[in-house]
């Protein structure tokens, strides 16, 4: 496998998940209802600049160890049941740190489950553009 496919595809993935982080850190304050412990108030909701300087490296780094791995799946191991691959590797990459939000923090077992379930399709969309780019 070339590096230009890869690179096409760690650039959409890339852009898939800093939108959605961004959007995450923007409306998880103030729409889901996320508040830690002994808080009386949600989190106000930053803007969209700030949303996106504080997630745009760990996205980016995230999206790029997605992109290599699934170079890996679609390049050397197979083109089928990426669905399922990468649904496991986003409740990995998701759902431990909910469950600890959750338990550690107070915070709202249906907000954590909203959040979760966009990171699950988060992971389902990369999955896509890469069965779509690398396949």
């Amino acid at each position: 496998m070339s590096l230009t496919p890869i690179g096409i595809t760690f650039g959409l993935v890339a852009v898939l998940f800093i939108a959605v982080e961004a959007a995450l850190v923007r409306w998880a304050g103030g729409g889901w209802g996320l508040r830690v412990r002994g808080s009386s108030q949600p989190a106000t909701p930053l803007g969209w600049g700030p949303a996106t300087r504080v997630v745009w490296l760990p996205a980016t780094a995230e999206a790029l160890v997605l992109t290599l791995l699934a170079a890996l799946w679609f390049g050397s191991l197979g083109h089928g049941g990426w669905v399922l691959v990468f649904l496991m590797l986003g409740a990995l990459a998701g759902g431990g740190d909910r469950w600890l939000r959750h338990r550690l923090l107070g915070t709202p077992a249906g907000a954590e489950l909203k959040l979760f379930a966009a990171g699950l399709l988060k992971y389902l969309l990369a999955g896509w553009l890469s069965a779509w780019c690398l396949s």
